[in-house]
């Protein structure tokens, strides 16, 4: 680093937002993967009418961080599932982060900040995070925070009256980081080497100003551990690393990032996970050369400040990564390009001024051109990276292909042959749904014999074995998943589907309730107990089905088809009174029905009780909405007339009696079973109406 750069341009900033948009433009072309269902396409969150505040609920999102899922709901009522639109809103995220990265550097006064920004515009290490949809969080969390760091900037330099706006608007900022991904706590570190570097004093005013920034990233990220651990479930014996085998993790991670960000010759969506191996000397180079580089930065501090300043800000921005918090992926891989995205901006500035000394002989102009050079390879190298993202299928055997080890990937392409087993399946198309089947235990057990003890393997067996019809063999996988994770309900669902399709309805029902007392609170006991409530059915126990029902409205208070099926069963006890107050409750969340065959359903179970009672004006009113909703669907239904009718006499229409009569005689007059059985519920209807009732 040296002295300021002039501002750039609008120009050059637009040219660093191009390059960004051209090294990744492939990716507007690619679909949904892995993780993007849970985030978007079957997550309930995005269809639901309170979306957007539930989803500042913890544990009502995969992870929390409300402000993309937020985000993902506002864009999901806009453009559905339509994923181009999803892909470009990551794209120009990136490409701003891009602009914004020039400008923080520029204001730092750091030398070739258009080079620089430039550089993280185009590097195929960022593809991961700007291809996969799921990882909005990386790119918005980004976005957050640079703009929080150039705001704070001239926060250190704004006018009296403007200090406080423009500290405030800089916390915020931070604070919309931390809530799209807690990656963001490099900000406050970084907010005092930006001092360091620009050689301002740590007095009592910026202590002040940046304080808050340290409390909230504290908090945020003891938050984030704390839900990867106990909801996401980072936790066991896969993360039971002793602090020696941590620090040798964080060595060769921070080394591996620096050389595949400076030879980005390919990039994996799953890398060969590293083993820790404390007695093994050499397995400590890495950490060993990070001391060595550290000592000789410090040893440097007087002559200068950049190498350390760089170091610690790399330090810093990767901290959440170096395996000393467990996150879920550490299952796969200790070192994910998405990982990476955070440190990338200083991995950028590094790799510049590395090569600017190395060649400060150079020509200005040979030098200009190499560095042109080296972008369109990049861009070339972004292209080829993005190509694996098309969909899930082809990331996966991608995947595959370049790390044969990663029994995840075998998995996933498990998975994905069950899918299409299904689908055959609803497609009545039996020998191709055998030849995914097969497919899929294949894979599943080729994952088995990297990963035996992965339960997941085992319970894609159990589906591939039971689309074959083998039973036995798909009872024996799928308790082997429970013996594994036998706190995981999912297992013990499957588990109850096979004991019923064998017969043992018994076993099976106890193991649905195993499966909800497993997952509660959860989708794992809302999906047990609708099949305990299915079976309660079944055996005509309505009382059974009616306790069920209740402890799935605690699940979902919103939900008006259980609302509806309660006041079903409870017309079956004969609790008209309780059955129709339930009808009237589902009504009331008309626009949430999952279907409009369920809404008039709905309608018509409310109606026939209706009409036999004496509702007041608020509950005719009710009535005459659900008709409404008849009306709409089955305009010319007799059905539909009679209700409409029936409503009409007994709010007072006296004259609806006479129609309901003809209809009656014109039913009887057709004859049939159909009609004659219509015109006896008519009669009926009449005969508990007298003349005079209202």
């Amino acid at each position: 680093m040296q002295a300021a750069d002039h501002q750039p341009s609008w120009k050059q900033l637009l040219l660093v937002a191009l390059l960004a948009l051209v090294a990744h433009a492939t990716s507007l072309g690619t679909g949904w993967i892995w993780d993007d269902d849970s985030y978007v396409t079957a997550n309930r969150l995005m269809s639901s009418p309170y979306g957007f505040v539930d989803a500042f609920i913890p544990g009502t999102t995969p992870q929390f961080y409300p402000l993309v899922f937020a985000g993902l709901w506002v864009q999901h009522a806009v453009v559905g599932t339509e994923p181009f639109a999803y892909h470009l809103v990551n794209v120009l995220m990136h490409a701003a982060n891009a602009v914004l990265l020039v400008l923080v550097l520029a204001r730092l006064g750091v030398r070739h900040s258009l080079w620089i920004g430039a550089l993280f515009a185009v590097h195929p290490m960022g593809v991961e995070s700007v291809a996969w949809v799921t990882e909005r969080k990386n790119v918005q969390s980004m976005l957050f925070a640079l703009a929080s760091v150039l705001i704070y900037l001239r926060f250190l330099d704004a006018p009296k009256e403007r200090v406080l706006g423009t500290w405030l608007a800089a916390f915020l900022l931070f604070a919309g980081a931390l809530l799209s991904k807690t990656t963001a706590i490099f900000v406050p570190p970084c907010l005092v080497l930006a001092m360091l570097w620009m050689r301002r004093p740590i007095d009592a005013r910026f202590i002040t100003s940046v304080a808050p920034f340290f409390v909230a990233g504290v908090a945020a990220g003891l938050f984030t551990a704390h839900v990867e651990r106990t909801i996401v479930g980072a936790a066991g014996e896969e993360f039971a690393y002793s602090i020696l085998e941590r620090l040798q993790i964080a060595g060769h991670t921070t080394v591996f990032y620096a050389v595949r960000f400076m030879l980005p010759t390919e990039q994996v969506f799953i890398y060969p996970r590293f083993t820790p191996e404390v007695s093994n000397a050499l397995a400590w180079t890495p950490f060993a050369l990070g001391l060595i580089a550290l000592t000789l930065c410090i040893l440097r501090w007087r002559r200068a400040r950049g190498p350390l300043l760089v170091l610690l800000w790399y330090g810093a921005a990767l901290f959440p990564a170096l395996g000393f918090f467990d996150v879920w992926p550490f299952r796969y891989s200790f070192v994910a390009d998405h990982f990476a995205y955070a440190a990338m901006p200083v991995l950028a500035l590094g790799s510049v001024v590395f090569v600017t000394t190395a060649l400060a002989r150079i020509p200005a102009r040979t030098a200009t051109i190499g560095a042109s050079v080296a972008m369109v390879a990049c861009i070339a190298l972004a292209w080829r990276a993005t190509a694996k993202y098309e969909n899930e299928e082809t990331l996966w055997l991608d995947t595959a292909r370049r790390n044969p080890e990663a029994w995840i990937a075998h998995n996933n392409l498990a998975s994905i042959e069950l899918q299409r087993a299904g689908g055959a399946i609803e497609r009545r198309d039996p020998d191709a749904a055998r030849v995914h089947a097969m497919q899929a235990l294949e894979r599943s057990t080729r994952a088995g014999e990297l990963k035996p003890d992965e339960a997941s393997n085992a319970a894609n067996r159990s589906e591939a074995h039971r689309l074959l019809g083998d039973l036995d063999a798909a009872l024996r996988e799928i308790e082997l998943a429970a013996s594994l994770q036998p706190k995981y309900g999912d297992f013990q669902w499957s588990r109850a589907r096979i004991l019923e399709m064998m017969g043992r309805t018994d076993d099976a029902r106890a193991a649905f309730e195993r499966c909800a007392e497993l997952g509660t609170g959860t989708r794992d006991e809302a999906a047990a107990r609708r099949d305990l409530m299915r079976l309660a059915i079944a055996r005509d126990d309505h009382a059974e089905a009616i306790r069920q029902c209740r402890a799935l409205l605690a699940l979902e208070p919103r939900n008006p088809d259980l609302i509806a099926s309660l006041g079903s069963l409870l017309v079956k006890t004969g609790d008209i009174e309780e059955a129709r107050r339930e009808f009237r409750r589902a009504l009331a969340l008309r626009p949430l029905f999952a279907t409009d065959r369920a809404l008039v359903s709905a309608s018509l179970g409310y109606l026939r009780l209706v009409i036999d009672t004496r509702p007041d004006s608020a509950e005719l009113a009710e009535a005459r909405a659900a008709v409404d909703t008849l009306k709409a669907f089955a305009p010319n239904d007799p059905g539909t007339r009679f209700l409409d009718l029936a409503i009409r006499l007994v709010g007072g229409d006296a004259a609806a009696r006479a129609e309901i009569e003809r209809m009656e005689q014109d039913a009887r007059a057709a004859g049939g079973p159909d009609a004659i059985a219509f015109a006896d519920q008519v009669a009926a209807f009449l005969a508990r109406r007298p003349i005079d009732a209202r």
